[in-house]
C-alpha cells in the first residue's frame, strides 16, 4: 500500500514537470530573444546602415546557436524629420505599435535616439535594456537615474586627424572646417574648441559660415595650395534645404581641388584622403557585444559606459595617388582602402604555373621545329605531357563531378615518382589546429604500403621552412630515430626525399614526398609538371575536405529544420489545448456565474442592471466562441484522435461556411494510418495551400486529393481554377523570401523524404503537389 503511494506521488512529480511551461524535451533549446534597434536616421543613410551590419555581423552570426536573435528595426527619420511636435508623434506611434510587445534590449543609434529614449524610456519600454552607440555628445550626468542605459561614445580623433593631415601636407596655411546646423556638426564644433588648445596656431582653423548649395561650390572651387578641408557635415544648407549626407560630400568633391579630411569610415570612396576615422561598423559591434553580455545574464550596471576610442588610421588609395602621397608617409598602423584588383597579385603562384606550363610546351613545340634529329627524345617529352595533360583532366573531372578518390591520389603519386624516377612517394597531409600530419596516401614500386594512415607531429616535416620554399630536400638524419616517419623511411630503404608544398589559395595543406636518387637532379620542366601535380592535387583535396563539410552541414540544416517545426506544432498543441482548457473552461464559468447573478437580483432594481448582465453573457459567449476558433485553427484535437482524412473533411466545411468557393475532396481509405509527422505535413500543406487561394486565386473551385500508391507511398494534390502565376517568376531567389510560405511547405515535405511540385501558368489555375514516401504510424 504504501508502495502503490509512493508511485502515485511520484507519478504526479513528473506530470507536473511536463506540464510545466518553461519545460521542454530539449534542454538545450532556449526561446528567442527580441532585440529593436531604433536608428536616429532613414533606412539608406550610409552610417545608420553601417552599423546596422556590425550589430548583425556579431547578433546574426554563426557564433550563437543556444541563443536565436530576433532584429526589428525602427527609424526615427530625424536628418529629413525633426522638431517637438514630430518626437511626440513618434512617441504616440512607437506606443501603439508595440503596446503589449516586450523586448530583450534597445540598441539606440546616434544621439537622436539616444534623446528620444532618456525621455520615453520608462513610458515605452519601462524596465527593458538600453544599449547606445555613435553618441556624440554625452555628459555622464544625464545618466542619473537611467540605471537600465549604458553604451558606447562616438570620440572623434579631431587632433590625431589634424595632426596627421599637417604632417602630410608641411605647408598647410588654412584648415577650412565644413559644417551645418545639424545636431552632429553642433557637438563636432564643441569638440574642435575644446581642441584647440594642442595646436600652436588656432588660427589655422576657419569655420564655413551657412551657405547655399551653389555658395558652398564656388568657395571651395576657389582653394589653391596650402588650404586643406575638414569636411563634418552638410546636409542642410542656409535656406534649410536638405541634402543627403552623400550628395553633400560628392557636391564638395567635384569642386574642391585640395584635400579632403574628414572623421567618419563612411566618407571613404567619396573623394576623402581619409583620418582616423570612427567606422559605424565598429560602433555597432561593440554595442552588440555589450547587449550580448545583457542577454546572458549580466546586469547593465555592471557594465560601464565605453569611453574608449574605436577610431584607426583610414586612407583612400585613389586620393592618395591624387594628391601624391606616399604610403610610407602614412602612421603606423593606417589601412588604406579602395586598392584596385591586381589579378597577378591575387593568383601569382597560379599565373607561375600556368605561365611555367605553357614556356614547356612552347619549347616541346620548338624542339619539334628546330630538331628533326632528337625526334624520339621529342616524342618521349610528348607522351609525358599527354600522360600529365590526362592525369590533371581527370582530376579535374573528378572535382566538378565530386567523385576525387585514393585511386586519383595514387594515379598522381604515380605519375610523379615516374617523373622524378623515385622508388616512393607519397601525401602528407597537416591539421595544424591539432599540430598533427597524417601520411594519407603512399605509392611504392614494389607496392608495399607500410606506414599508410599513420600520425605524427607536424614539425617533424618543418612546415615553416616547407612554407617558404618550392621544394624541400630533407634526409633521414633531419629526424629523431624513433620517430614515425623515420621508422616509415627505413622499412621502405629511403635515406633522402624531397617535399612539394600542397597549397590552395594561399593556405598550405600539406605536402608531396618523393624519395631523393643520390646525383640526380630532375630536368626544370620535370620539376614545373612535378609542381603543377601538386597544386592540382592541393585543390582536389581541398575540394574534398569542402564537400564534406558541405554535406555535414546541409544534414545539420536538415535535423534544426525538422526541429524546428516539431518545436512549432508543439508550440501550437499547448497553446490550443490552454485555450480550449483553461480560457474555455474559464469564459464557461463566467457565463454560468452570470447567469446564476442574474436568478439573486431582486426585483425592483436598477432597471439597467439586467441588460448589462445580459450584455456581458453575450460578451462572454463571443469570446468562447473565438477562443474555440482560434483553439481549432492552431491544432485540430481530432487530428490526433481520427486521422487526416475526417480531419480534412472537417477543415473543408469550415471554410465552405464562410467563403463562397466550391470545395472537392477526394479521399483514400488507408489500410493504417500514416506517421504523426505525415498527417501534420499535409494538414499544414493543406492550410497554407487553401490560405493562398482564398487570398490570390480568385477561384470558383478547389479539388483536394490523397492518394495511396501501389508502391506504399502517398501523393496530394491541391488544385484551383483561379487566375494562376508565373512559377519561374514569382519562385525566382530574388522573391523567395517573400514567399516564406512556400518555402515551409518545401521543407516540410523534404523532411519527409518527400518532393514539392507546383505547377501553374497565368490564367489557367494552380497545382501543388506532393509525392511522400509511406512511414508506418508508432
Amino acid at each position: 500500500m504504501v508502495y502503490r503511494f509512493a508511485q502515485l506521488i511520484l507519478a504526479g512529480m513528473v506530470l507536473g514537470l511536463l506540464a510545466s511551461p518553461g519545460f521542454t524535451g530539449d534542454a538545450g533549446q532556449t526561446r528567442a530573444r527580441d532585440i529593436l534597434v531604433l536608428h536616429s536616421f532613414h533606412k539608406g543613410h550610409i552610417w545608420n546602415d553601417s552599423i546596422s551590419q556590425g550589430i548583425e555581423a556579431v547578433l546574426s552570426g554563426k557564433g550563437r546557436p543556444g541563443m536565436p536573435i530576433n532584429l526589428h528595426y525602427e527609424y526615427m527619420d530625424t536628418e529629413r524629420v525633426q522638431g517637438t511636435l514630430y518626437t511626440h508623434s513618434l512617441y504616440d506611434f512607437l506606443s501603439r505599435k508595440y503596446d503589449g510587445s516586450r523586448f530583450d534590449a534597445i540598441i539606440a543609434t546616434d544621439d537622436s535616439a539616444f534623446r528620444f529614449l532618456m525621455d520615453y524610456h520608462r513610458k515605452l519600454f519601462p524596465g527593458t535594456p538600453v544599449v547606445f552607440c555613435g553618441v556624440n555628445y554625452y555628459e555622464e550626468f544625464e545618466m542619473f537615474g537611467h540605471e537600465h542605459i549604458t553604451g558606447v561614445v562616438e570620440r572623434i580623433d579631431i587632433r590625431q586627424t589634424v595632426e596627421t593631415a599637417l604632417a602630410l601636407h608641411p605647408d598647410t596655411r588654412k584648415l577650412l572646417v565644413v559644417v551645418d546646423k545639424t545636431d552632429t556638426s553642433i557637438a563636432t564644433i564643441k569638440t574642435f574648441i575644446q581642441t584647440f588648445k594642442h595646436f600652436r596656431d588656432p588660427t589655422l582653423f576657419h569655420f564655413i559660415a551657412a551657405q547655399t548649395r551653389d555658395e558652398l561650390k564656388q568657395t571651395l572651387g576657389t582653394l589653391s595650395r596650402g588650404t586643406l578641408v575638414l569636411f563634418v557635415n552638410f546636409s542642410v544648407d542656409r535656406t534649410g534645404q536638405k541634402i543627403s549626407m552623400a550628395q553633400g560630400l560628392e557636391e564638395i568633391i567635384r569642386n574642391c581641388p585640395v584635400p579632403v579630411y574628414s572623421f567618419w569610415d563612411n566618407y571613404l570612396g567619396s573623394g576623402v584622403v581619409g583620418g582616423k576615422m570612427a567606422s559605424g561598423s565598429a560602433h555597432g559591434k561593440k554595442a552588440a557585444e555589450i547587449t550580448a553580455r545583457i542577454l546572458a545574464g549580466t546586469p547593465v550596471s555592471a557594465i560601464p559606459v565605453f569611453r574608449e576610442s574605436l577610431n584607426q588610421h583610414l586612407f583612400d588609395h585613389e586620393q592618395l595617388r591624387r594628391f601624391n602621397i606616399r604610403e610610407d608617409t602614412l602612421p603606423q598602423g593606417s589601412r588604406i582602402m579602395n586598392v584596385p584588383f591586381s589579378f597577378y597579385a591575387e593568383y601569382k603562384q597560379l599565373v607561375w604555373t600556368v605561365s611555367a606550363g605553357i614556356l614547356g610546351l612552347s619549347l616541346v613545340i620548338l624542339a619539334l621545329v628546330l630538331n628533326t634529329f632528337k625526334r624520339k627524345r621529342v616524342e618521349t617529352a610528348l607522351k609525358q605531357f599527354t600522360r600529365q595533360l590526362n592525369l590533371l583532366h581527370r582530376i579535374d573531372r573528378a572535382i566538378l563531378a565530386g567523385k576525387f578518390s585514393a585511386r586519383n591520389t595514387r594515379e598522381a603519386l604515380q605519375y610523379a615518382r615516374d617523373l622524378h624516377q623515385s622508388a616512393w612517394s607519397g601525401v602528407v597531409l597537416f591539421n595544424f589546429r591539432k599540430k598533427t600530419a597524417v601520411l594519407d596516401a603512399l605509392d611504392t614500386d614494389t607496392g608495399d604500403r607500410t606506414g599508410e594512415g599513420g600520425g605524427f607531429p607536424i614539425d617533424e616535416l618543418f612546415p615553416d621552412r616547407l612554407r617558404n620554399n618550392s621544394r624541400l630536400t630533407l634526409t633521414s638524419g633531419d629526424f629523431h630515430p624513433d620517430s614515425f616517419f623515420a621508422k616509415t623511411l627505413s622499412a621502405h630503404g629511403v635515406d633522402a626525399f624531397v617535399c612539394i608544398p600542397l597549397v590552395s589559395g594561399k593556405e598550405l595543406i600539406g605536402a608531396l614526398t618523393l624519395s631523393d636518387v643520390p646525383g640526380h637532379a630532375p630536368a626544370p620542366d620535370t620539376a614545373v609538371s612535378i609542381r603543377e601535380v601538386a597544386a592540382s592535387l592541393a585543390v582536389a583535396i581541398q575540394s574534398v575536405r569542402l564537400q564534406r563539410a558541405g554535406k555535414q552541414h546541409q544534414k545539420e540544416l536538415e535535423r534544426l529544420s525538422a526541429k524546428v517545426f516539431d518545436m512549432q506544432e508543439s508550440t501550437c498543441r499547448r497553446i490550443s489545448f490552454e485555450l480550449h482548457d483553461e480560457i474555455g473552461q474559464s469564459l464557461t464559468a463566467a457565463t454560468i456565474n452570470l447567469a446564476a447573478i442574474e436568478k439573486l437580483m431582486a426585483p425592483g432594481q436598477n432597471p439597467k442592471v439586467p441588460g448589462l448582465v445580459s450584455d456581458t453573457r453575450e460578451i462572454v459567449n463571443r469570446l468562447s466562441d473565438q477562443a474555440h476558433d482560434l483553439s481549432l485553427n492552431l491544432w485540430p484535437p481530432m487530428l490526433r484522435d481520427f486521422g487526416i482524412e475526417p480531419t480534412l473533411r472537417w477543415y473543408l466545411g469550415r471554410i465552405a461556411e464562410t467563403a463562397d468557393i466550391r470545395l472537392v475532396f477526394d479521399g483514400s481509405d488507408f489500410t493504417q494510418r500514416p506517421a504523426e509527422e505525415i498527417e501534420t505535413a499535409l494538414y499544414r500543406l493543406s492550410q497554407e495551400a487553401l490560405t493562398n487561394v482564398l487570398k490570390h486565386a480568385n477561384a470558383d473551385r478547389v479539388d483536394i486529393s490523397i492518394t495511396q500508391k501501389q508502391n506504399g507511398g502517398i501523393f496530394f494534390m491541391v488544385e484551383d481554377n483561379g487566375r494562376g502565376f508565373d512559377p519561374d517568376a514569382v519562385l525566382s531567389d530574388e522573391k523567395m523570401n517573400d514567399r516564406l510560405g512556400i518555402l515551409g511547405m518545401r521543407e516540410r515535405i523534404s523532411i519527409l523524404g518527400g518532393r514539392l511540385n507546383i505547377r501553374s501558368a497565368p490564367g489557367r489555375g494552380t497545382c501543388i503537389s506532393a509525392d511522400i514516401p509511406w512511414q508506418e504510424r508508432t
